[in-house]
């Protein structure tokens, strides 16, 4: 194991900045998940801590040593890809065994053996070594290439998008896998998706990229509960997280939001938010509420933040419902219990919970808290 720092790190190709000015430091012993959309820089970052590609500017510490000029074999750096790359003519003792035979090793035949079955033990597929890679499942496959890689021992593990193309029942099984390995191998891990369930359920922190910039480190709560930009919030969270243009009114003391939709959607400014309501100096906020912070009322007898809507479309999901709901020219989306019903056109009351607003300047889509 060992630390990682990543001091100010950019790689260009070409005109396109892939990594920009990247700075971050990861922990001895911890999982991090680097978390954005496609071409956001998170598998160039990974190929600059493996030595695969050179950065442009910056530095790269593993441990205290400076590793800029050396190549991938001087790294100890393992690396596990989306698409496996597995040997097709060996057999999957051969394949976990392959980086052990490299020259600069000179392991014995016993000690590869041990290490091999070790590795296979923990990753349970001790009774898959003899078998051929191309009569393995897709999760199958995914532990062997896991394993090719831990067997080196290395100080950094990186994975790039291990599960992406599995179907949704094998990726969450393989999630609780990888969250039981973590806490078995101790080794730094960075972890690459796009699938914020799989940031959320394996991270110690979270890392957000967008087009090669960093846009927000934390803890998963911090990450979806304190979104720093708009952009970070709606990267976690289905449906998206609701946000609702409005001014701020003030009447005789009392802050609302108002919607800019003909006023249609009118909340109440929790306290909390009243100090920087005030001092953002915004002319349009962006009101952000979680879908899972809006309930479905009967009626709004002794509640405020209540809204009228209308049922635009609603979806069964199995143990929750979707609940997508008209108001003027806005829609908002809800998540309710499975027991509810609804029809389209169907008239409803929308309870807010103003405790739980996360609200961001129009203009530069900053949260207000974290300006």
């Amino acid at each position: 194991m060992a630390k990682l720092v990543l001091d100010r790190v950019t790689k260009k190709f070409g005109s396109v900045v892939a990594v920009n000015d990247l700075s971050l430091e990861v922990a001895d012993g911890e999982f991090l998940v680097l978390l954005g959309p496609s071409g956001a820089g998170k598998t160039t970052t990974l190929k600059l801590i493996s030595g695969v590609e050179h950065s442009d500017d910056g530095l790269i510490y593993i441990g205290d040593k400076l590793v800029n000029t050396l190549e991938p074999p001087q790294r100890n750096v393992a690396m596990a890809f989306e698409t496996y790359a597995l040997y097709p003519n060996y057999n999957v003792y051969e394949n976990i065994a392959f980086p052990l035979k490299a020259p600069g090793r000179k392991m014995s035949k016993q000690d590869i053996d041990r290490k091999v079955r070790s590795v296979a033990e923990l990753l349970g597929i001790t009774p898959l070594l003899e078998r051929h890679v191309g009569a393995l499942s897709g999760g199958q496959r995914q532990r062997v290439s896991l394993g090719r890689a831990m067997v080196r021992d290395p100080e950094i593990l990186l994975l790039d998008e291990p599960i992406a193309h599995l179907d949704a029942k094998l990726r969450h099984r393989m999630r609780t896998e990888f969250k039981a390995l973590e806490r078995e191998i101790h080794t730094t891990t960075i972890y690459v998706t796009h699938d914020y369930l799989e940031a959320l359920s394996l991270a110690d922190r979270v890392v957000v990229l967008n087009l090669g910039k960093l846009q927000q480190v934390g803890t998963t709560d911090d990450v979806f509960n304190h979104p720093v930009n708009v952009f970070v919030a709606t990267q976690l969270g289905q449906p998206k997280i609701n946000l609702i243009k409005s001014t701020v009114s003030n009447n005789g003391g009392k802050l609302q939001f108002v919607s800019t939709d003909e006023g249609a959607i009118r909340l109440d400014v929790p306290d909390r938010l009243k100090d920087a309501v005030l001092k953002a100096n915004a002319k349009e906020f962006l009101v952000g509420i979680r879908p899972l912070y809006v309930d479905v009322v009967d009626n709004q007898a002794g509640r405020a933040n209540v809204i009228d809507a209308t049922v635009y479309v609603y979806e069964r999901l199995g143990t929750k419902g979707a609940l997508t709901a008209s108001i003027g020219s806005q829609s908002v989306d809800v998540i309710t219990p499975i027991e509810m019903d609804f029809r389209i056109d169907e008239p409803v009351k929308l309870a807010v919970q103003v405790d739980n607003l996360i609200v961001f300047d129009a203009a530069s889509e900053q949260n207000i808290l974290a300006a």
